[in-house]
């Protein structure tokens, strides 16, 4: 038979609280650590995602970047046909009246203006180093191999543009006096004259083909990097709302608070009371009968609010859905 000191030991309590509140606490740390394991599990599938998502669009960006190159050279190309020649006819041309009637479908005037200027620049230079390597009593017999000779140096990439400015500055230069019967004309100039001018309407034809399927192709592209930027978007968003996660802060001050219903009874018996006052036993008893309501309470939120959560999800999935 137990003593009546030991019915009223106020340890048997204490270690009962103690109990009673390391079961609480284990069911919550219990909760916590699954929860932690996997938020920590789909953060790195995300972050996985948003490595993939970021390398698609770096790559789209590539081809996107080589297929703007490859369209705005078909245009430089298609320009520098008639403008190195009208530049050298009117070195004060206006490039914007130059450019427009020069524009390939795709191309806006902005983007072909950098090179225009840079390529009036580089025919004024060729006519000054043409000019300033000209002799007195040369005639239109004059070869631009016999100017090379004298130390005009020519660019590989210029070539073409000194040629032509080379051409055009010669037909100003006197006729070779054995030749003047023939007028202002000579036979160095027949090959400017022989030059072809014309597309075939077969070539032009493929050149358009060509043309369009460049500008689809950019076009596609850019639709695919707004997506793929899109996405990328989303997954950030994912991700930085996984990195608060739903009720995981409110279980750790609960853990917390629930860990002092464990470590409060073990100070109080480490001092071996003789005895509990009844304000001592409704506040330890209230304290724990608080702490089990807390824990109810918020298991039921948390359930309540996944299933708030697959109810919001499940309208936009089934919208998506092909009517039957």
């Amino acid at each position: 038979m137990r003593s009546p000191e030991q019915d009223w030991d106020p340890s048997t309590l204490l270690s009962a609280l103690s109990q009673a509140s390391a079961v609480l606490v284990a069911i919550i740390g219990g909760f916590l650590v699954s929860r932690l394991v996997a938020i920590s599990s789909e953060r790195e599938g995300i972050r996985r995602l948003v490595e993939a998502a970021t390398g698609r669009i770096q790559h789209i960006e590539s081809d996107l970047d080589q297929a703007h190159q490859t369209r705005l050279n078909r245009a430089k190309s298609y320009l520098y046909e008639e403008a190195v020649e009208k530049i050298l006819e009117d070195p004060a041309l206006d490039l914007d009246s130059l450019i427009q009637g020069r524009l390939l479908g795709g191309t806006a005037v902005d983007e072909l203006k950098p090179y225009a200027l840079s390529l009036r620049q580089r025919v004024q230079d060729a006519v000054k180093a043409i000019n300033g390597k000209l002799r007195k009593g040369d005639t239109k017999a004059l070869e631009l191999e016999a100017l090379v000779e004298r130390g005009l140096v020519i660019a590989d990439a210029d070539q073409d543009i000194y040629e032509q400015a080379f051409k055009h500055r010669r037909r100003s230069l006197p006729s070779p006096a054995g030749l003047a019967m023939f007028g202002p004309s000579s036979y160095a100039d027949l090959s400017s004259v022989l030059r072809p001018g014309i597309i075939s309407d077969a070539a032009h034809a493929a050149s358009l083909r060509r043309q369009d399927e460049e500008i689809k192709a950019e076009a596609d592209l850019r639709t695919q990097l707004r997506a793929a930027v899109a996405e990328r978007d989303r997954l950030d968003e994912e991700l930085a709302r996984v990195g608060k996660p739903v009720g995981v802060a409110a279980a750790m001050w609960m853990l917390g608070l629930l860990s002092l219903g464990i470590l409060v009874p073990l100070i109080m018996m480490a001092f071996e009371p003789k005895g509990l006052d009844v304000v001592s036993k409704i506040l330890l008893l209230g304290s724990f009968v608080i702490g089990l309501v807390a824990i109810l309470w918020y298991v039921g939120w948390f359930w309540l609010k996944i299933g708030k959560d697959k109810t919001q999800a499940t309208p936009g999935r089934s919208s998506e859905a092909p009517p039957r």
